[in-house]
């Protein structure tokens, strides 16, 4: 189901009395335009990363180490996973890479041996001179 754009709600809010107002739903504005943050740069949802979300949530005056909060460690928790994850893939993608062209070079080496062992001129044409390798 699409969700209403801001020219249909106007005929959303003509619909309130005959639903009741436990249908009206005010927050398929916000995500239905959102440009605005693309163009001024930034994220779609602000809480993802960035100072406020990244950095710690307190500092000392010496210049102590704060402790990590519960939403920062398991923040990097999941981007340890993801870096795992990625890892994976890529050393899985290596020896495919590896792997297929091993394959194809077995395949043209199996080709060029069966290239090799077919029947070859013999009799009057090897002695002929067509093909005399001596």
């Amino acid at each position: 189901m699409a969700l209403p754009t801001i020219s249909k709600l106007g005929f959303e809010l003509s619909r309130i009395g005959q639903n009741g107002p436990r249908s009206f739903v005010t927050s398929c504005c916000c995500l239905v335009e959102q440009d605005w943050r693309y163009k001024n740069g930034l994220p779609r949802n602000p809480n993802a990363y960035g100072p406020l979300t990244d950095g710690r949530d307190f500092t000392f005056v010496d210049q102590r180490v704060t402790p990590i909060g519960a939403g920062q460690l398991k923040r990097l928790e999941k981007h340890r996973i993801y870096a795992e994850k990625i890892l994976q893939t890529v050393k899985e993608m290596n020896f495919a890479i590896k792997r297929r062209a091993n394959l194809q070079k077995q395949r043209e080496e199996k080709q060029k041996e069966i290239l090799e062992s077919k029947l070859k001129p013999k009799g009057h044409l090897l002695l002929s001179g067509h093909i005399r390798k001596m």
